[in-house]
């Protein structure tokens, strides 16, 4: 059944993790719904490797006989809060939030009336630079990867290999369905930014982006922004996920500015009697730290060995 803003949710992104990770795939069926889990030895999740899950719509309150056939903990991502039978334990984690741009009323509805004036400034400064825009697939991966791989290092924060986002392209390429492409912004001929798209003809997702922190002051992550949008309303989609924050960090002030609006996301952690986040304890930032020292291939090697396995 189709659900909107649920692309995680789907065959072919069982089939891109499939081919670019083993887990533990179980399908099943929770009160007349189909849904794929994946598992890494420690835990299950609906939604790895995306920030949030779908629009979820259950009969009745979830119970303990609705996961017989998990023996490890289950994270379920969600846009809408479930009820949950006292039976099932489990603890809701509400410290993240998504945020959705409107775009059903045209490129000059969303530049006039949602961009905030600061924002428009910002692009207005791009359109003044030598910035060449290009969409496309696998023709452009060497480049995407170039940027996104540099970015997330020089941020502590591990990438997927190239292969990940090739089968992106392979799997989300179903105009019916989900479709996907690279869009990638050059500066005087170098590749400095990026996005990974994956859309339908209701939402658009850029679930991995990045600029190099260089550029940063050009502003080329706005121009970024807006061609996006741009893309997004010529194919007539009519709204621009811009993804997860999580509550206090500073990108929340940037997508507000974009005229978006904040909407919860709910992470329930089933079969589990207490959950601890650790982005913000000494142990990650130590790794944080570390991982922004190593050199680019040897980061580039060990990030997927790392990250594959954790599906939050």
């Amino acid at each position: 059944m189709y659900r909107p803003l649920s692309f995680a949710e789907t065959k072919e992104w069982k089939e891109m993790v499939s081919k670019s990770y083993s887990l533990d795939i179980k399908e099943v069926h929770i009160q007349g719904q189909e849904m794929i889990f994946y598992g890494n030895g420690k835990e299950f999740s609906n939604s790895p490797y995306i920030t949030d899950g779908g629009n979820f719509q259950f009969k009745n309150a979830l119970s303990l006989q609705d996961f017989k056939e998990f023996d490890k903990p289950i994270l379920l991502k969600s846009r809408a809060e479930l009820l949950i039978n006292e039976n099932l334990p489990h603890i809701l984690i509400k410290d993240y939030f998504t945020f959705t741009l409107d775009l059903r009323g045209g490129e000059d509805e969303v530049w006039k009336n949602k961009v905030k004036s600061k924002t428009r400034n910002q692009v207005r400064k791009t359109e003044k630079l030598d910035l060449k825009i290009k969409f496309g697939k696998t023709e452009i991966l060497d480049d995407f990867y170039s940027v996104i791989s540099r970015a997330w290092r020089d941020l502590g924060t591990p990438t997927h290999s190239k292969d990940f986002y090739k089968n992106i392209m392979l799997s989300l390429d179903n105009p019916r369905s989900y479709d996907s492409s690279f869009i990638v912004i050059y500066f005087e001929g170098k590749p400095v930014s990026c996005a990974c798209l994956i859309f339908d003809e209701y939402s658009i997702h850029h679930p991995y982006a990045a600029t190099l922190k260089e550029f940063n002051k050009y502003s080329i992550n706005n121009a970024l922004y807006w061609e996006i949008i741009k893309f997004a309303i010529e194919k007539n989609i009519k709204i621009f996920d811009l993804g997860r924050s999580r509550e206090g960090q500073s990108t929340i002030r940037f997508k507000l500015s974009w005229g978006a609006k904040q909407v919860q996301l709910f992470y329930y952690y089933f079969k589990k009697t207490e959950h601890k986040n650790d982005e913000d304890g000494k142990i990650i930032q130590f790794l944080i730290n570390t991982w922004k020292k190593l050199p680019l291939s040897l980061a580039n090697f060990l990030g997927p060995k790392f990250i594959f396995k954790v599906l939050k």
